[in-house]
């Protein structure tokens, strides 16, 4: 490996292991876990992994890769990442950033867009967050509703095949991190079509909110009849043949079928008919549309491509109070005041584990002129702002993090602080010995992270075991 210098680069790792998540979840996981395998409930692997793939993230004793610059002869240890999507908040970041970079740059035209957010009654809620073929067929129910708004009204005015595009995040998490499966579209807000040359032209078209009340009840309609077609109509009440955890998650409610601790609550305000500018609400059908970016503020869009595409934990929401419980910051204030939220650190990670999206199951869907097999993607999503002519480099499936740090906070992290030249990696290092030496010798924190056993159970005093031989007369301890 060669000799090591003494000197290292100013770069700092984010030290993870000293946040109040990682602390919650290092010492209680297991607990959790136990306890729920002793009643017989035992979790997918993804689930497990999820939890010890966060534990090591961003922790230099479990392996990072070394820099060095040849100028200054200084090092660079980077830390490697989970890759993780729910629980880790700074991988989540990472595909949040990429995820709105690619859209922006790649596949979104230069048009006026809207976002269309619909979320549905508890019942439909739970049931989703299982049941992946009627997530989707509920999906399509949903886009194709709003897909034929835009063609019927352009051809009202008379426009020739008109064709529309969306991009679907798919969300599962709400404000106070219980389960709330939901969808955040962006839609072109118009339509292409063809002009008499046979060139593609854009059409803008702007909904009403006499348009959204008749789409929201449209779409109650036709999901609510694919839910009985599959036999899970919304009367149904099968909450005890299912997971507990997913139930109460869904309806904001803890163990014993209890509310959060409100923090910060002065009043119970009156009950309030659901009202907005394009917004519409029925029997707990919720259809928002009242978001719009026109062509121009790109950066806008990409604010808005980063927030449907966020994660559902924010290390600076989540803080561990002095009593040993956690509080969560609602990131809007409820209106009877309620600022906070406060947890066990068992209810904290029981309503994590809910928030896990299944395997392999994607939570980005393309639609219309964004679907992979559309005859006409290539030449609407070569519209994009920041599309170049084709080279002969290979493409990149994912953006480079340095790359991504370099794009959303100007900061060079492949070069070098000192003198600005070009760092080179020097290997890839993830033998635990070989960490350990090389940190030990640059004075960092070589501490290896593990998670804390679960405390077993108490000890009786005076209490033998089967096999240990004793004299006893249970006549003189009645």
């Amino acid at each position: 490996m060669g000799a090591i210098q003494l000197s290292i680069e100013q770069y700092s790792s984010r030290e993870p292991q000293k946040r109040d998540l990682h602390r919650i979840i290092r010492e209680n996981y297991l607990s959790v876990f136990e306890e729920k395998e002793s009643r017989g409930i035992t979790f997918p692997f993804h689930i497990k992994r999820e939890f010890e793939r966060y534990l090591t993230c961003g922790i230099l004793s479990h392996g990072f890769a070394r820099f060095r610059c040849y100028h200054c002869k200084a090092d660079k240890l980077v830390a490697y990442s989970c890759k993780r999507r729910t629980i880790c908040p700074s991988c989540s970041g990472r595909r949040m950033s990429d995820t709105a970079k690619h859209l922006v740059e790649r596949v979104i035209p230069v048009v006026p867009v809207r976002q269309w957010v619909l979320s549905m009654p508890y019942h439909h809620r739970y049931i989703l967050s299982s049941n992946s073929l009627l997530l989707t067929a509920s999906l399509g129910i949903y886009h194709r509703a709003v897909s034929s708004f835009y063609r019927m009204e352009a051809k009202k005015l008379g426009l020739k095949r008109p064709m529309t595009g969306a991009v679907t995040v798919i969300q599962r998490f709400g404000g106070a991190l219980n389960l709330n499966v939901h969808f955040h579209s962006i839609f072109m807000d118009g339509v292409y079509y063809e002009n008499e040359k046979g060139n593609l032209v854009f059409r803008e078209i702007i909904p009403s909110s006499s348009d959204i009340c008749k789409l929201v009840e449209k779409i109650k309609v036709r999901i609510n009849r694919s839910f009985v077609r599959r036999g899970v109509g919304p009367k149904d009440d099968d909450y005890n043949q299912r997971d507990l955890l997913s139930a109460l998650s869904t309806q904001n409610l803890l163990d014993g079928f209890k509310r959060p601790i409100k923090i910060g609550k002065y009043c119970d305000p009156p009950y309030e008919e659901f009202k907005g500018k394009r917004c519409a609400y029925d029997r707990g059908f919720s259809l928002h549309a009242n978001v719009k970016i026109l062509a121009s503020h790109r950066s806008a869009l990409e604010r808005l491509c980063r927030y449907i595409a966020r994660g559902a934990l924010s290390q600076e929401r989540i803080a561990l109070g002095q009593s040993g419980r956690v509080i969560l910051k609602l990131k809007n204030a409820y209106r009877d005041g309620t600022t906070h939220l406060e947890f066990t650190p068992e209810q904290f990670i029981k309503r994590v584990i809910t928030l896990i999206p299944p395997a392999r199951k994607n939570m980005i869907r393309y639609y219309g002129v964004f679907g992979a097999r559309h005859n006409k993607r290539g030449e609407v999503t070569s519209r994009a702002s920041s599309i170049k002519k084709k080279t002969n480099k290979k493409a990149i499936y994912r953006t480079p993090w340095a790359d991504l740090l370099k794009h959303v906070f100007k900061y060079e992290v492949n070069y070098c602080d000192r003198c600005g030249t070009k760092l080179t990696l020097i290997a890839p290092i993830t033998s635990p010995n070989i960490c350990s030496k090389i940190i030990n010798h640059l004075g960092l924190d070589a501490t290896v992270v593990t998670p804390q056993l679960p405390r077993g159970p108490p000890i009786i005093e005076g209490f033998l075991g089967p096999d240990d031989q004793f004299d006893f007369n249970q006549e003189l301890n009645w």
